[in-house]
């Protein structure tokens, strides 16, 4: 695998993720941010292996802001996690990994869907969206996922099987579809961020890890 995690790489992988989402992104020096729009209403600093003194710079702004956020990428997160909380953030979330893959290695053609299965595909320029709904019911969303080709990376985002269809391998359909979709532009490698539940099905389908990933609140004062 010829990438490993950098600022450089986190700072592509905020580009693709805020494109895919639609969010306004920023990118200052070792800071990315992107402002989540349809969620907190707020930004979401991203920053890779922060230092001392940039956890207690971020943690001054999110006690201002309490609906901002930080997600730190970091190979070693126990020493992360205790500097942040003297610096005064807060976990919110330990348990996702940032996996690599290369992009030769999957097949170019888009798969067909299940019986019964329909695919709704949608490109809007370097970004796509796929998404699998029941013939029986096209209203009803069983799969989706978003890709984005920024920068020769392919970056997966929001990969979800609706609970009544998990277990059929729609989770796999979508991103051979969204690897496919990928694939029409000059990408090399794709990233993604994993949760605990998809990491697995991930790693069958030839990702590996690439480091770890905590997400940060500001401590509220009770």
């Amino acid at each position: 695998m010829g990438s490993s995690a950098s600022d450089e790489l986190i700072g592509t992988w905020v580009t693709g993720w805020a494109g895919a989402r639609g969010y306004e992104s920023r990118h200052e020096g070792r800071v990315h941010a992107a402002l989540r729009h349809d969620t907190s209403g707020d930004w979401e600093y991203v920053i890779y292996e922060p230092s001392n003194e940039e956890l207690v710079a971020v943690a001054e702004t999110l006690h201002k802001h309490p609906k901002r956020r930080l997600t730190a990428f970091a190979d070693e997160t126990a020493s992360l996690i205790d500097a942040a909380q003297a610096a005064g953030l807060k976990v919110l979330n330990a348990d996702e990994v940032l996996m690599v893959t290369e992009m030769s290695g999957h097949d170019v053609e888009e798969p067909r869907p299940y019986d019964g299965f329909s695919f709704q595909i949608e490109r809007d320029q370097a970004h796509a969206y796929v998404s699998i709904h029941p013939d029986e019911d096209p209203q009803v969303v069983a799969a989706s996922g978003h890709v984005s080709a920024v920068n020769g990376y392919a970056i997966f985002d929001r990969i979800i099987t609706a609970p009544d269809f998990r277990r059929r391998g729609l989770g796999s359909l979508t991103m051979r579809a969204l690897v496919s979709l990928a694939l029409e532009h000059d990408v090399e490698e794709g990233l993604l961020i994993a949760s605990i539940d998809g990491q697995q099905l991930y790693k069958s389908l030839g990702w590996t890890d690439l480091g770890n990933v905590v997400l940060f609140e500001g401590r509220q004062e009770s």
